[in-house]
């Protein structure tokens, strides 16, 4: 007979380098300027986290399903890990990006445009939360982690993987674990949280980037909150 399952793991990814923050000027004219690519980096970054997450199954703790902020930074750095890993993608709005400034929802890439480019998107999710703007920074941080913590809880013998912007992590830790420190969310750092009797452990302390070849870039564009 078997043990019974008593952990969870799960994994907060942020997404990787974006194109605007090497052309500051870059949302001038962008058809959609709140929804930057990633840059050139920024795809190599999230290579190498799906390379780091893959490595997780030698270990024993494989990735079992995949939630990816509507965003397209987050789908490509979601895309690259999935490829990694070999799983599907859901795209999730309930851990999209918090926008304090946004006075209504900003255009994203068309849902037939994203399904074309994106082969690994699962069109047959159907999530769980929404996006509504404006919103303030406290609102989309209890929005963020609400949703992961639905998630653990429809799927808890199962290991999940959420890709997602600086602002959500520090919600989700913050909001599951508990902890008031101050939570630092370099680019496409790892923080991997785990579920022991229904409590949360952020384990390690902190994001990790040991899986980055260029971890000062990533440290260099670190979100603090």
């Amino acid at each position: 007979m078997t043990e019974a399952r008593t952990t969870q793991t799960v994994w907060i990814v942020r997404h990787g380098n974006r194109e605007d923050f090497g052309n500051p000027g870059w949302a001038k004219t962008a058809e959609r300027p709140f929804d930057p690519t990633l840059s050139a980096d920024g795809e190599r970054q999230a290579q190498e986290a799906g390379i780091g997450l893959r490595g997780q199954a030698v270990r024993g703790q494989a990735v079992q399903r995949i939630f990816a902020s509507p965003f397209v930074r987050t789908i490509q750095t979601a895309h690259h890990i999935a490829d990694a890993i070999d799983l599907p993608v859901a795209l999730e709005p309930g851990i999209g990006e918090i926008l304090p400034v946004a006075k209504e929802m900003p255009a994203l890439l068309a849902e037939e445009e994203r399904n074309r480019l994106f082969a690994r998107i699962d069109q047959s999710y159907r999530p769980i939360g929404q996006l509504s703007y404006p919103e303030s920074e406290a609102e989309g941080y209890l929005r963020s982690s609400q949703t992961v913590q639905q998630l653990a809880d429809a799927f808890p013998t199962q290991n999940l993987l959420f890709v997602t912007h600086a602002a959500p992590v520090i919600g989700i830790v913050r909001h599951l674990t508990g902890t008031q420190e101050r939570i630092s969310v370099p680019l496409c750092a790892i923080f991997t949280l785990e579920r022991r009797e229904n409590r949360w452990e952020l384990l390690g302390g902190a994001g990790s980037v040991s899986h980055l070849s260029d971890s000062a870039t990533s440290l260099r564009y670190a979100h603090s909150a």
